[in-house]
């Protein structure tokens, strides 16, 4: 699996004047946590926003409740530059944490058989937009998700970073089972870790360095499946999203426990590399670790 990264270091000079001042910066209560849910009763998905616009078929089918778990089933659909799929959300302003417990499957088998077939974790711009508004080139988001990639049937995950609709991906090998997944938000960087069922320890996946993001963003679940029954309407993004995917294949089944949501303990900090020792303050890095990584 992915080690422990280090991406990104601003300033290679120490600076103990800019270290205090952080280092005495006041934690911020944490006022998310009233968000966090366990979906162990139907009506939990009421305090959920759903991505929706009027006049587009909707990617997945209407998020349920079965034994104690949310149960995500997308249509054939996905995340890509102009395309969308489904969104369930809470609406976040500043830093945050916020972790999922998680097992995608196929309908029959453990893994889904069609190509890029994941869920997890999406992170959005709000976009307020009507079938008559809409305009291409305006998504910005990034996402954390597991199920498989390419090749079908493969356990991956796939992270996505989509600037003005342009969309970057990446792909890595990943477990069955149940993951926990969890990004976390300071400022412009965005840290992306996991935890497989029955370790000890979180990993640090990766990390999006995005400045371009707004203070608020809509947080929470996707889910999308097949990109082979997509790939015939690609690019014409318009009629995907008003009438979905002209063919429909779909093969995952997502069962999510939680999602759970917290304030950072640490402020911002203009160094993405996670190891104390490049940093111009040791300490606050290994503080900031440390509460990446606490259940």
């Amino acid at each position: 699996m992915t080690a422990l990264l280090g991406i990104g270091i601003v300033g290679n000079r120490s600076n103990p004047t800019m270290a205090t001042e952080m280092a005495q910066t006041p934690v911020i209560t944490n006022d998310l946590s009233a968000l966090s849910t366990r979906f162990d009763r139907t009506e939990v998905l009421q305090d959920w926003q759903e991505f929706q616009v009027e006049g587009w078929v909707p990617k997945w089918e209407p998020p349920r409740i079965e034994d104690g778990r949310l149960v995500l089933q997308p249509k054939s659909s996905g995340w890509f530059e102009d395309n969308t799929a489904g969104h369930l959300y809470h609406e976040i302003t500043g830093d945050f944490i916020v972790t999922t417990q998680i097992k995608v499957e196929g309908v029959h088998t453990p893994v889904p058989q069609q190509s890029f077939s994941l869920a997890g974790l999406l992170i959005r711009e709000p976009r307020m937009v009507t079938q008559e508004t809409w305009t291409p080139n305006n998504e910005n988001w990034l996402f954390f998700s597991v199920g498989t990639a390419v090749p079908a049937g493969r356990p991956q995950f796939e992270i996505k970073s989509t600037y003005n609709s342009l969309s970057t991906l990446k792909i890595s090998d990943a477990t069955t089972g149940w993951m926990q997944l969890r990004v976390a938000r300071s400022g412009e960087l965005f840290t992306l870790l996991y935890k497989e069922e029955g370790a000890m320890e979180w990993q640090v996946l990766d990390q999006f360095i995005r400045p371009d993001l707004p203070e608020t963003l809509n947080v929470g679940l996707t889910a999308y499946a097949d990109w082979d029954s997509m790939a015939p309407d690609y690019p014409n993004y318009q009629t995907y999203n008003e009438q979905g995917a002209s063919t429909q294949n779909a093969d995952l089944i997502a069962y999510v426990e939680s999602v759970e949501f917290r304030r950072p303990t640490t402020p911002r900090f203009p160094i993405a590399t996670l190891d104390p020792e490049a940093s111009f303050n040791p300490q606050l890095s290994q503080t900031r670790i440390r509460d990446l990584m606490t259940d």
